[in-house]
C-alpha cells in the first residue's frame, strides 16, 4: 500500500500507447483549509456530503477513454478569489445593494457563466455593451492580480487522479468558460500548463456558444479524439456547467465546492462527491477500493 501524493504538474504524458491497467493508488482525504472571503464567508456547508442518483452508472475506468474538467471550482478553489472580486465591483456599481453579493446570488447567478451573461443591462442598465464589455475585462484583470498574492492549491485528490487516468490510458481537457488568460494563469500556477498543453484547453467564448450550452464539450470531445460521448465523464462545480455537459450528452460528476448537492443534481449530476479522493468516486466507476 502507498499513498500517492506525486505531481502531475509540468509534466508533458503522452496519453497513446499507455498501459492499460487499473492504477493502485491509495486516495488519501485530507481536511486542507479553504481560504474564504474577507467580505462574507461564503462555503457551502453540506460540501462533505456524496450523492448519486439511484441509476447512475459512471463508464468503468478500465474503459473509460476521457475525461473532461471544468476548472474554476473544479480542479482548484478559485471561486473565492472571484467572489471578493466581484463583491467589490458590485458595491462600486450599486449591485446587489443595500445587502451587497451573497453566497445564494453568486451560486445561482454568478458561478459557471459567462461574462456575457454576467455583465448584462439587467445588473448594469446605465452602461453601454461596450462600458459593460470593458467592466468585464476590468473584472478579469483584478482577479488574475489578486490571484498573485494568493495560495490556489490543486483540488484534493486531484494528482493521484491524474495519475489513474494515465495508467489507465485515459485523455483529458480542460474546459472552461475562463477567459483564455484567466485559465492559463490558473493551470500555471496549479502547475499543469505543460501536462495540458494548448490543444488540451477549451475557452467557451473561443466556441460559437459558451456554457450552459454543449459546444465547449463538444469541443472538448474533438480535442481529445472522441466521437461518441460514451466513454466519457466530465467534473463540473457549476449548474450551468453541469447543464452544458449533459446537453452533449456526458455523464457529469458534480464536485461540492461552492454549489450544493440539490442543485448539482437537478442540473443532471449523476454523482456529487467532495473531491477527486472521495471513494464513492470509485465505486461509481466500477474500480475497487484502491489497496
Amino acid at each position: 500500500r502507498f499513498v500517492s501524493d506525486v505531481s502531475v504538474g509540468g509534466v508533458d504524458r503522452a496519453h497513446t500507447g499507455t498501459q492499460r491497467k487499473l492504477a493502485r493508488v491509495v486516495f488519501a482525504s485530507s481536511s486542507s483549509s479553504r481560504a474564504h472571503s474577507p467580505h462574507r464567508a461564503w462555503h457551502i456547508d453540506d460540501a462533505s456530503t456524496t450523492t448519486r442518483t439511484m441509476s447512475a452508472r459512471l463508464p468503468p475506468l478500465t474503459t473509460l477513454e476521457g475525461v473532461l474538467f471544468d476548472l474554476d471550482g473544479t480542479l482548484c478553489d478559485s471561486d473565492p478569489v472571484h467572489f471578493e472580486v466581484f463583491d467589490d465591483m458590485f458595491t462600486a456599481h450599486g449591485v446587489c445593494a443595500p445587502t451587497g453579493l451573497t453566497h445564494d446570488f453568486f451560486a445561482a447567478h454568478i458561478a459557471g457563466r459567462a461574462n456575457v451573461d454576467i455583465f448584462t443591462e439587467a445588473f448594469y442598465p446605465n452602461l453601454t455593451p461596450a462600458e459593460r464589455e470593458a467592466l468585464a475585462e476590468d473584472k478579469e484583470r483584478a482577479f488574475r492580480e489578486k490571484l498573485l498574492s494568493r495560495e490556489l492549491p490543486k483540488a484534493n485528490g486531484l494528482d493521484a487522479l491524474l495519475r489513474a487516468l494515465d495508467m489507465n490510458g485515459v485523455k483529458t481537457c480542460v474546459v472552461t468558460n475562463a477567459p483564455r488568460a484567466n485559465a492559463e494563469a490558473m493551470l500555471a500556477r496549479l502547475g499543469l500548463r505543460e501536462y495540458f498543453g494548448v490543444d488540451r484547453l477549451v475557452i467557451g467564448s473561443e466556441c460559437v456558444r459558451a456554457k450552459p450550452n454543449p459546444d465547449p464539450y463538444l469541443e472538448g470531445l474533438k480535442r481529445i479524439g472522441l466521437t461518441s460521448s460514451k466513454k466519457c465523464v466530465a467534473f463540473e462545480d457549476s449548474p450551468a456547467g453541469a447543464r452544458a455537459a449533459v446537453a452533449a450528452n456526458i455523464p457529469v460528476v458534480g464536485i461540492l465546492s461552492s454549489q450544493n448537492a440539490e442543485a448539482l443534481m437537478s442540473a443532471g449530476c449523476a454523482l456529487c462527491v467532495k473531491d477527486f479522493a472521495t471513494p464513492e468516486l470509485f465505486d461509481a466507476f466500477g474500480a475497487a477500493v484502491p489497496e
